[in-house]
């Protein structure tokens, strides 16, 4: 019996679907990882013209924690991940989950375009290899102000964080504070005085005791811990400086400050920030006529700077995903990134390109960051990179007790952090 001319054409449809399905089909022959960041599709732009460039097909795939999935998935897909803190990249290596980067790339590449700061924190001192190649930087050691407050306060410039205290001292009357400082956020309240104790100490005291502190090797109840500690309430403590007082700032959601900052009428003109104020500045503002920021002052260490970032690790030794690694950390990744108006793409190699980079911005931030790498200035944010149950537990709660209480209580609060080492 023959077959029906609705069966015939249901086998021509299935097999001409077949074909075209496996003519059209193109295997994913590398497969990245990471967190949801901002700028993720100028990301994907570019991993898509690296797809074209190498001949083969790449996809990212966004995580909400990244290394916990490859801790808890070990027969995962992945080629590749993108690692938001040096803690992680550690850890996976040190697990087997992660390949040491020389395999990928030569020392030479990684000393000369990497400071020694990075390549030491993706270091293990278990086995001695680093796991981990810097992709991107983001700094924290900023002061933002309103253009038009801060115009009208006759456009200071500070030398120094002493400088920048005395001037506040001198300018700040009842209702008229010069500072937006508000760090409530929730169950993690106290992370963003974390980052003002890291740059008073790495400001005054250099990158080797700060060191020696995220080590644990430098207790808290150290002199030079103490008093950047107390250099913090040098500021936030002078009558009439913060906008609501010292009880206010740990019980007001931080993201407040950046619409208070640029409120007319309040008369707050600076915020001690990282990058993340940018985020939250009203949507119809614009930098650079609207706000700014300056570098954290300091005498001592002027070039010094403390940020964020994240690592590139690789999860096989194939060829695709060495060629893969090398082209993310290269020294000319990213042009069409860079070239975006609004662009915050910033590499962590000191020696990337940035004649294409337009965000005026993302320049100054650049400069900023591309001087402290040179010159092993740069230092990873250190509540990250301690023990977590210090840096992200411990450290945020002592900081915080210390903000409401005021400097009566400082020997309480270095002698708790210390009883957690």
């Amino acid at each position: 019996m023959g077959l029906s001319k609705n069966s015939i054409f249901a086998l021509i449809f299935l097999s001409t679907t077949m074909v075209f399905s496996f003519i059209g089909y193109k295997p994913i022959d590398v497969v990245i990882g990471g967190p949801n960041f901002p700028q993720i599709d100028y990301f994907q732009e570019e991993i898509d013209l690296l797809s074209d460039e190498l001949g083969i097909t790449i996809q990212y795939q966004a995580f909400s924690d990244i290394e916990t999935h490859l801790i808890e998935n070990p027969n995962h897909d992945l080629d590749i991940a993108i690692i938001p803190n040096p803690q992680g990249v550690v850890n996976l290596g040190q697990r087997g989950l992660a390949v040491p980067i020389n395999e990928f790339l030569d020392n030479e590449f990684i000393t000369t375009n990497f400071s020694q700061h990075l390549i030491d924190i993706t270091t293990s001192k278990v086995d001695n290899h680093n796991y981990g190649a810097w992709f991107r930087v983001i700094p924290n050691s900023l002061i933002w102000y309103d253009t038009t407050k801060y115009k009208n306060l006759g456009s200071p410039v500070f030398n120094s964080y002493e400088e920048m205290v005395e001037f506040t001292q001198l300018n700040s009357e009842k209702d008229k504070p010069l500072w937006c400082m508000d760090i409530e956020s929730g169950a993690s309240t106290g992370w963003i005085a974390t980052n003002w104790l890291e740059d008073t100490l790495l400001h005054k005291y250099g990158p080797i005791l700060y060191d020696e502190w995220f080590l644990q090797e430098k207790f808290s109840s150290s002199p030079e811990v103490t008093l950047s500690i107390l250099d913090i309430g040098k500021l936030i403590f002078i009558e009439d400086a913060v906008y609501g007082g010292h009880k206010r700032m740990v019980r007001k959601e931080f993201r407040n400050n950046y619409r208070n900052l640029l409120d007319e009428d309040i008369s707050c003109t600076f915020s001690w920030s990282g990058h993340f104020a940018s985020y939250y500045f009203p949507e119809d503002a614009e930098y650079g006529s609207d706000y700014d920021f300056f570098k954290f002052p300091s005498l001592e260490y002027k070039n010094a700077m403390v940020g964020i970032g994240d690592v590139v690790i690789g999860l096989n030794s194939s060829t695709n995903t060495a060629n893969v690694i090398q082209q993310l950390v290269s020294t000319d990744f990213g042009g069409t990134w860079l070239a975006k108006n609004d662009s915050q793409y910033i590499s962590a190699n000191m020696n990337s390109s940035t004649d294409l980079l337009t965000n005026p911005m993302t320049i100054k931030e650049t400069e900023l960051i591309t001087t402290a790498l040179r010159e092993n200035l740069f230092r990873y944010d250190a509540s990250e990179l301690m023990e977590r149950r210090i840096g992200s537990d411990s450290l945020w709660y002592a900081l915080m007790k210390y903000i409401e209480l005021k400097s009566l209580y400082i020997d309480e609060v270095t002698e708790e952090l210390d009883a957690s080492y």
